[in-house]
């Protein structure tokens, strides 16, 4: 199997994935600090964290895994949450290879449904910023991450290069910024050429993606 074909059915999968998750929680309180918003907030905070790379990111276990819950975040809320469906199917697109990107870069399965690999990575920042090691290894248990305890915080660490979460989150935030400009948060889903298309958008949503 070629690279593309192989990458062409991790997509596929992951889309379909997010089709079947139950409706999801509240996602915690600290997802976004200081932001009433999570779904944009996290947005605005993962393109900051990962811009350059994620060069930033170097040496910041806490910050990385608060951004790397971000990411999964964001990722499946463009799915599910009404608000996105003006979001174009390309930047979902480059959302599912990011998280991908990331996922391997961290050791998590792309089987592992979202909602948990965010409260586990928040745990683990949460434990990270009070300096309690073995409650930050406790929230990265193996096999839900790979090696998995203390070994996977010190990942968060040495995260190295992910250039699809930059350019991924880049564009998101770019498209925050235009639908706060136009107004279009209420409007249809917006196509490749900028025009608008008007669509169902529910849970599951990703009509456009073939899922």
């Amino acid at each position: 199997m070629t690279r593309g074909a192989g990458l062409l059915l991790l997509l596929a999968a992951a889309g379909c994935a997010e089709l079947s998750q139950a409706p999801p929680t509240p996602p915690p309180a600290d997802l976004v600090q200081g932001s009433p918003d999570e779904g944009r907030g996290a947005i605005l905070a993962a393109a900051a964290a990962f811009a350059d790379r994620g060069r930033g990111l170097a040496g910041q276990p806490e910050a990385t895994a608060r951004a790397a819950a971000q990411l999964e975040f964001i990722t499946t809320e463009l799915g599910r949450d009404p608000r996105f469906a003006a979001m174009p199917d390309s930047v979902r697109r480059e959302m599912l290879l990011a998280r991908i990107e990331l996922r391997d870069a961290l050791g998590v399965a792309e089987t592992v449904p979202s909602d948990q690999v965010v409260a586990a990575l928040l745990a683990a920042a949460r434990a990270i910023r009070a300096g309690d090691a073995a409650r930050a290894a406790a929230a990265l248990p193996a096999p839900l991450f790979r090696p998995g305890g203390a070994a996977s915080v010190a990942r968060l660490g040495e995260i190295g290069p992910l250039p699809q979460a930059s350019i991924a989150t880049t564009l998101a935030a770019r498209q925050v910024e235009r639908l706060d400009a136009e107004s279009r948060w209420s409007g249809g889903q917006a196509n490749e050429t900028g025009g608008t298309q008007i669509t169902t958008f529910g849970l599951g949503g990703n009509q456009g993606l073939g899922y």
